[in-house]
């Protein structure tokens, strides 16, 4: 048990005054005073390590944006600075070699629910933990998968978006995306989703979109949308390796996508209105 003695300043009017106060290193202060007193002595009781635990719970998924170093936030370095866990597949943690300070752990599709299990067990025992995410957590990335998984109640999590590979492809572009449908295929190409995106090229929108790069490439792509009645003629784009050194824009039709092959981590542009006279 600890005794100090607080000296409090009291606001005109007020007949109590009550102070609770946390203290990161584990201390709690809870007192009620009569306006007569000026000072006291309190006794203050250190937090039970489980209990101080679940105060201190963080976990910070940070966004690494589309692939160069360049395009890394500060508030994401900062997050990768002071964690005690780090997780990330082996590209974005070479982003944040000089960042990180700590444990690391690498993540992959094998591995992925025992590596959050891992995160989530670490953080309620009192570490700060940062899961780095590809591009934005929020747009394919580890957001949905750290929160699809069952998380302590305790656990405070705290998302720093970084830069989407698709927003990299329409500044690249020159493509405004207010109105822009931006699609994913990285979870399944469904037979909905395509046809909700077909629609929407047929319809004239701007679509910006990941291709799965294993069942629906570009080429693919390309090849469903001219069988599902668009204009093989309308123009598309492929922006391959964006932001980095070997970044290359594909501009073609969809006729000319049909026989080209592009790298794994493609992005992908259709403007309805983008057609060759």
């Amino acid at each position: 048990m600890l005794t100090c003695r607080i000296y409090l300043n009291w606001e005109p009017n007020k007949k109590y005054a009550s102070v609770k106060a946390y203290i990161e290193l584990g201390w709690v202060i809870h007192a009620c005073f009569s306006s007569e007193v000026r000072a006291c002595v309190l006794k203050v009781k250190p937090l039970e390590r489980n209990e101080r635990s679940e105060k201190l719970a963080k976990l910070y998924i940070v966004g690494a944006g589309p692939g160069s170093a360049d395009y890394v936030t500060p508030a994401a370095r900062k997050a990768v600075q002071e964690a005690q866990m780090v997780i990330g597949d082996q590209c974005v943690l070479d982003l944040f070699r000089e960042d990180i300070k700590s444990q690391t752990l690498i993540l992959t599709c094998k591995n992925i629910d025992d590596t959050l299990k891992c995160a989530s067990d670490s953080v309620k025992s009192g570490k700060t933990v940062t899961v780095i995410s590809t591009g934005d957590p929020g747009f394919s990335g580890l957001l949905g998968s750290v929160l699809r998984r069952s998380l302590d109640k305790n656990i405070e999590v705290h998302v720093i978006s970084g830069i989407s590979s698709l927003l990299a492809c329409a500044a690249k572009l020159c493509l405004p995306w207010d109105d822009a449908v931006l699609i994913t295929f990285h979870k399944g190409a469904s037979v909905e989703r395509k046809r909700e995106f077909a629609e929407a090229v047929k319809a004239g929108k701007t679509v910006l979109l990941l291709p799965d790069p294993s069942a629906f490439t570009p080429s693919e792509i390309s090849d469903y949308l001219i069988k599902a009645g668009v204009d093989e003629n309308t123009r598309v784009a492929v922006c391959q390796n964006l932001t980095q050194a070997d970044e290359k824009i594909v501009e073609t039709t969809l006729k000319g996508a049909l026989k080209q092959s592009f790298v794994p981590t493609s992005v992908m542009a259709i403007k309805g209105n983008l057609k060759n006279n």
